[in-house]
């Protein structure tokens, strides 16, 4: 099973490839919008100057580059609503179009060609520099591009021609291979800048977000992401039906070694812990640090039993690190007490998993400290009893009225 930080790593790795995905898509279909229109209109001027430059080929040449133009436009709604896999499909269609038209210029009137603009000769070419390919993509279709045309102008009636004209038309091709491999080039460079960009601030915010649900001190997740990874495993565990223990901790007598041995030590012995607490846990358990000297692991898929284990495997490991809390040889070492409860599907309220957890913890301390204890309600109810019988100290009903209504009560202030 996931772990509460691996089902949130996936969903925002999840949500930031959706955002990069839909905003892709919809810078490609407005290149698309722009070179189906420009294109439409460019072969449609070239029709226009056919019929007039040639009067005895220009009905032909105008009906061949109209129907070109009208097929662009048919393009066009496509261009608009173009799922992103048909992509690259449609952008390959959109630069066959043109082609259909100079290969039918040739075929009637070879001479024709010399007479357009270098922008009508090089149009096929120039289609990358609309519709934003890439650098591989760029360079087969201008290759493929070359390589068709000089040979369809070899096959056309190009003996006709003078050498200076064969010369013009290669020089074109030239040109036009050129403009649209290095202008391509160019575009293509802000367009990874602007990705490269938005990798860095998509790291700096997942920095951020890490200081924001990490403790500094101790690496360990805080108190905050505890909460957001709470409701995050809710689901999982609702759709596996299983049951997830939680296990508090509470360092003893560390208030004891800061003041003997100074805040510096203090700070150590937390990192220590800290250490020592992911080291104890297994994979797929995830350790908090709660606040000041406390600590909660949370054990998805594991029953009250398990979670008890689990505790007492904590308990042992803190004790042997032999953390000194007072100078001399003979000083007690730092220990830790534990309190345990388990949260049923469909998991409703972790908070109040939380404060039974807290109480067992509070039974744990006020029965010799160095020990693991779980609790239940019933268990919390049959220590307290109710607020009318004489069961329990007035010190500790005062303490459970007080998480009853949803106090945070720590170690300073619990009955001692």
């Amino acid at each position: 099973m996931a772990t509460p930080d691996r089902l949130q790593a996936k969903a925002r790795r999840d949500a930031v490839r959706r955002r990069d995905k839909i905003r892709q898509l919809a810078e490609l279909r407005r290149t698309l919008r722009i070179g189906t229109l420009i294109i439409a209109a460019t072969l449609w001027i070239t029709a226009v100057f056919f019929d007039l430059r040639y009067p005895a080929n220009g009905p032909q040449l105008f009906i061949l580059w109209t129907i070109d133009g009208l097929l662009m436009g048919v393009l066009y709604p496509f261009a608009v609503r173009a799922p992103g896999r048909y992509i690259v499909r449609l952008t390959l269609l959109m630069a066959s179009v043109p082609s259909i038209g100079l290969v039918g210029t040739l075929l009637i009137e070879p001479a024709t060609l010399l007479s357009m603009s270098s922008a009508f000769a090089i149009l096929p070419v120039a289609v990358p520099l609309f519709l934003g390919w890439t650098r591989r993509l760029r360079t087969t279709w201008l290759l493929a591009y070359a390589g068709v045309l000089v040979g369809i102008i070899f096959a056309t009636h190009v003996d006709q021609l003078a050498v200076s004209q064969q010369v013009d038309i290669s020089v074109n091709v030239g040109i036009g291979c050129l403009i649209g491999w290095f202008g391509g080039e160019l575009l293509e460079r802000p367009r990874l800048r602007s990705q490269e960009d938005g990798l860095e601030l998509r790291r700096l915010n997942r920095v951020l977000s890490g200081h924001a649900t990490t403790d500094p001190l101790t690496d360990l997740l805080n108190r905050r992401r505890l909460e957001t990874d709470l409701g995050l495993l809710a689901v999982s565990l609702r759709q596996s039906n299983a049951p997830c223990a939680i296990l508090m901790f509470d360092l003893d007598r560390f208030k004891q070694l800061n003041d003997e041995l100074g805040h510096a030590a203090g700070d150590a012995a937390l990192r220590s812990v800290a250490v020592e607490l992911k080291r104890v846990v297994r994979g797929r358990d995830t350790v908090y640090r709660y606040g000041g000297e406390e600590f909660v692991v949370v054990l998805p898929d594991s029953n009250f039993e398990a979670g008890l284990l689990a505790a007492e495997r904590v308990r042992l490991g803190i004790e042997g690190l032999q953390i000194p809390t007072r100078p001399g040889d003979d000083a007690p070492t730092l220990t830790i007490s534990g309190g345990v409860a388990v949260s049923l599907p469909p998991h409703p309220d972790w908070a109040a998993t939380l404060r039974i957890a807290d109480f067992a913890l509070y039974e744990a301390k006020s029965t010799g400290r160095n020990r693991t204890t779980g609790a239940t309600p019933e268990s919390i109810d049959e220590a307290f009893g109710s607020a009318s019988d004489d069961r329990g100290s007035p010190a500790r009903r005062a303490w459970s009225a007080g998480h009853r209504v949803g106090l945070v009560v720590d170690e300073g202030t619990r009955p001692s």
